[in-house]
């Protein structure tokens, strides 16, 4: 390993043409990346620094990325098939994608990953977009074939299919995501087509008391009823209600998914929508066919504690041209609002959500009606 470190082969055209014609969209990082192979890695690396390891790296090298909060990739072959994995601050993911040759890390490949890191794309996105790049080509890459499969953490066992949940029309609308029963019992009156109950609390009876409220609200209504997070009372209820308990499905976050009994959910009848942030985690989603995506944060927003910074339009726009055509029910999260919707919208979902739109406003019914209103 030398001191000073070599770069990894980079096919530079490639890497200055993608910038050129990406940088308006996604932002640039003013910092520059480097890439470097594993046994040409200098001694010093820092949280912008790449290691490519063609196979298993030794203890030591992943010692010195995780110290330096750099990021280190591992591939290897299996068959006709590269399996990456993906060490970063943001944790570690393994990837499993079709090879389109026998070299691990072509100049090609360097120039795409470099370019993709440089436009704010986290790393383990950041492979995503190089392993799925076609050859040869320049526009984005929206061929959902072409891109990995997670195989960690998967929600499904590689090689294995999920059965779909209860499937949700594309045109879900005005969604609003509620923090209490209470706002579910003001909505459902004021024809909000979908409304979320997303109560958080630690207290059993209370989240029992507040689900059922919601639901009682939405029976026999037109809005549509999920419940974030509180996936077993929502299914409790539902089945005590014989299942017509008003309750329409079930929101998860990332985090929920892996303790979430999702065939019970599957077996409920009930929906399932789930938030995402990025293409690794919509590939890792998409393997068990969910009702609808939720994708985001596209503007900045106080609701809640993001893992990622706001995603903006032109990320916002490149998902949806990936999963509508796998999962055609998306929703815009995160920051939406009377001035924006018409923005979101515009890219050819067919739902956004709001928080403070609707519980800050200042005249609700005409808040909601201004809303509703941008979905003619």
């Amino acid at each position: 390993m030398t001191r000073q470190g070599v770069a990894a082969a980079i096919d530079a055209a490639l890497f200055d043409d993608l910038m050129a014609r990406y940088a308006a969209m996604f932002g640039r990082d003013e910092t520059p990346w480097r890439i470097w192979s594993a046994a040409n890695a200098p001694a010093a690396l820092d949280r912008h620094d790449v290691v490519l390891s063609d196979g298993e790296a030794t203890g030591d090298l992943i010692d010195r990325v995780v110290a330096a909060d750099a990021v280190l990739i591992e591939s290897e072959r299996e068959g006709g098939r590269w399996i990456d994995t993906v060490r970063s601050p943001m944790g570690t993911w393994v990837l499993d994608v079709r090879a389109d040759d026998d070299t691990p890390h072509s100049p090609a490949f360097v120039a795409v990953l470099r370019a993709a890191l440089s436009l704010h794309f986290p790393a383990h996105d950041a492979l995503c977009i190089a392993r799925a790049w076609q050859p040869g080509a320049t526009a984005w890459p929206n061929d959902f074939a072409r891109f990995p499969q997670v195989r960690h953490a998967a929600l499904v066992p590689p090689g294995q299919t999920a059965q779909p949940f209860a499937p949700c029309p594309p045109d879900l609308g005005l969604y609003a995501v509620m923090p209490s029963a209470a706002w579910i019992e003001t909505l459902v009156p004021l024809a909000v087509p979908t409304v979320q109950l997303r109560f958080k609390s630690d207290d059993a009876d209370a989240v029992k008391h507040e689900v059922a409220r919601a639901a009682k609200a939405a029976k026999g209504s037109q809005s549509r009823l999920f419940i974030n997070d509180h996936w077993r009372v929502a299914i409790d209820h539902h089945a005590a209600c014989g299942g017509d308990s008003g309750i329409y499905g079930i929101h998860l976050g990332q985090e929920d998914l892996d303790d979430a009994d999702l065939d019970a959910i599957r077996a409920s009848g009930l929906r399932l929508g789930v938030s995402t942030h990025g293409y690794a985690e919509m590939l890792r989603v998409a393997a068990i066919s969910p009702s609808y995506l939720a994708l985001g944060a596209i503007f900045p927003t106080t609701t809640k504690v993001m893992p990622t910074q706001p995603q903006g339009m032109g990320r916002f726009q490149s998902y949806v041209a990936l999963m509508q055509p796998v999962i055609p029910s998306l929703v815009g999260i995160g920051g939406v609002n009377a001035g924006n919707m018409g923005e979101v919208l515009a890219v050819g979902v067919g739902s956004a959500a709001v928080v403070r739109a609707i519980t800050e406003a200042s005249d609700v019914p005409a808040a909601v009606a201004g809303l509703n209103a941008l979905f003619a």
